[in-house]
């Protein structure tokens, strides 16, 4: 399943890129979203690329029809990638549930000083009968998820202006 989300952030891109590429941001955003149990597992800055692997227990409210592959709670280990000068990233996510998924991400200047940022999100389950439903139920819970991380970074994007 291939779906796109998009946020905005009341910043230019260069600001958002210089939050994104901080590691105390990412800590700060899971922090703010009441996710305590997570570890960096690795981080590293280099010229104009930044990655970061961050490891999280993440709750899960799967329908009834998935929950034999779908647990409460998973381990979620994801993967950030970004390049200050093409504006461009990729997000892997090993989810804790048999699906695979990632994106390709940029960043770009908008109308009203804004930052619009696009994930180009691929979702594939690796179970026969219910792939698609589980597929679906990824998809949805990863776009809650992200609104919710959106609103949290606004509200830590001051102190990189």
């Amino acid at each position: 399943m291939k779906f796109e989300i998009q946020s905005r952030y009341p910043a230019s891109a260069a600001v958002v890129m210089r939050m994104f590429m901080d590691p105390a941001f990412h800590t700060g955003k899971l922090e703010a979203l009441g996710l305590t149990k997570y570890r960096v597992l690795e981080q590293k800055a280099e010229g104009d690329s930044f990655r970061i692997r961050i490891e999280r227990k993440v709750p899960l409210d799967a329908p009834a029809m998935i929950r034999k592959v779908v647990p409460a709670e998973t381990t979620a280990t994801s993967e950030e990638r970004w390049n200050s000068s093409t504006m461009k990233g990729r997000v892997s996510v090993e989810p804790g549930v048999p699906v695979d998924m990632s994106c390709e991400a940029s960043m770009s200047d908008v109308a009203g000083g804004q930052c619009l940022v696009r994930y180009a999100w691929e979702v594939r389950a690796r179970v026969p009968l219910i792939g698609g439903a589980l597929e679906k139920f990824i998809g949805s819970d990863l776009e809650r998820k992200m609104v919710d991380e959106t609103r949290v970074a606004v509200g830590l994007l001051e102190k990189y202006r």
